[in-house]
């Protein structure tokens, strides 16, 4: 079966479909995508970063996509360890590629893994795009030698990705602040490849670093955990929260991929999506005088319309709430965040795709700023 592009890009279980001839094939269609695109923009040399995450042998199908790209003569920026999809995005930015292939399953079962192709504005690739690589992918499919070996190969670099991702997470948070709600704060990685980063972020402004964390341990297998936002995964975080005296407590889930965020109030209960946006919303325009208009799915006369209506910002509607769309959107309308109604939130001035973690941390400025409830702030809001 050919691969198929979606809104996380192409997934696909481990030795069924996605296999290392699949991924080679994959590999392959997405560097001619890219010397199709070098001939119309002149943008020469083309450049890759490659990422993974940590499922079962995600380091070395890693160096079998970098194998393929530098047979092809383009040079490669290789990931040194496992990170999420937004860490090894902001690498584009960083080495100024053309460009950046992710090897993640994203939220599915460990017993998956996939391709994301984001491109050099750090969005993962059009519907456009991704149609014109399936049927890149089809033609490679029906040649005996599809792989290109160049008699003059790229060159690999090993990066780590971490070091410029916090550098941006610097710029565009007030670490010292989030910081402070440490001790309010209760972190589930469902054991992804985000696992302790906002430990890591945080420590050097709050070295005790209260910060509470569960299942933060990567693992390959997610611990049996399908490692996604749903109602299962939240027990033992719950059950903490509850135990909880302090009504600033908070409770922070993110997926496997360090992409989406579910927030927990202080009873252990899920708070709406639709309510965290118009949140951070309220907060981004209230506190850090920004401008500028949102995206999100579908016109619903719901609390982020009704907070965008109060303050005169301009509302944009994407027809779906695959990023793919969203992100055009956020950019061609110049918005300042974008949401697709399903935790994944993303922002002016950073990568344009959704980023679970950099959400966290704002969260956890604004806990800090405001020093009330999330529950309190936003029935305030329901009353504009």
């Amino acid at each position: 079966m050919t691969p198929r592009f979606e809104a996380n890009g192409w997934q696909a279980v481990l030795a069924d479909q996605f296999t290392f001839a699949s991924l080679r094939l994959v590999s392959q269609a997405l560097c001619n995508h890219i010397r199709h695109l070098q001939n119309v923009i002149d943008n020469f040399p083309p450049r890759l970063v490659v990422g993974y995450d940590n499922r079962f042998m995600g380091q070395h199908f890693a160096e079998i996509a970098a194998e393929v790209i530098l047979q092809n003569g383009l040079d490669v920026f290789l990931a040194d360890r496992a990170a999420p999809t937004p860490v090894v995005s902001w690498m584009i930015s960083d080495q100024i590629t053309t460009g950046a292939i992710m090897l993640t399953g994203g939220d599915e079962a460990y017993q998956y893994n996939g391709v994301k192709f984001i491109t050099s504005r750090m969005a993962i690739a059009s519907e456009d795009t991704t149609a014109d690589i399936e049927s890149e992918i089809e033609r490679l499919a029906q040649q005996a030698r599809p792989l290109v070996v160049s008699m003059n190969p790229g060159e690999k670099q090993l990066h780590n990705p971490k070091p410029v991702y916090f550098a941006q997470l610097d710029r565009l948070i007030k670490l010292d602040l989030a910081a402070q709600a440490c001790p309010w704060v209760s972190v589930d990685y469902l054991h992804g490849v985000a696992s302790g980063y906002l430990r890591e972020v945080l420590r050097p402004w709050n070295p005790p670093c209260e910060l509470h964390e569960l299942q933060n341990a990567p693992l390959t297998d997610f611990g049996g955990l399908v490692p996604t936002l749903r109602s299962e995964n939240l027990g033992e975080l719950q059950s903490y929260l509850r135990q909880q005296s302090h009504p600033l407590s908070t409770g922070l889930v993110l997926d496997a991929d360090g992409s989406n965020l579910l927030v927990l109030d202080a009873d252990g209960m899920p708070i709406d999506h639709s309510e965290i946006f118009a949140l951070l919303l309220d907060y981004l325009v209230q506190e850090r005088g920004a401008e500028g208009g949102m995206v999100k799915p579908a016109q619903k006369h719901d609390l982020p319309e009704r907070v965008a209506a109060h303050y005169g910002l301009p509302l944009f509607f994407s027809e779906t709430s695959d990023f793919r769309v969203i992100t055009t959107q956020l950019v061609q309308e110049m918005a300042v965040i974008a949401s697709d109604g399903l935790g994944g939130y993303a922002y002016d001035g950073h990568i344009m795709e959704r980023d679970g973690i950099l959400t966290a941390l704002l969260l956890m400025e604004l806990l800090s700023v405001r020093q009330r409830p999330l529950r309190d702030q936003i029935a305030e809001l329901q009353q504009l």
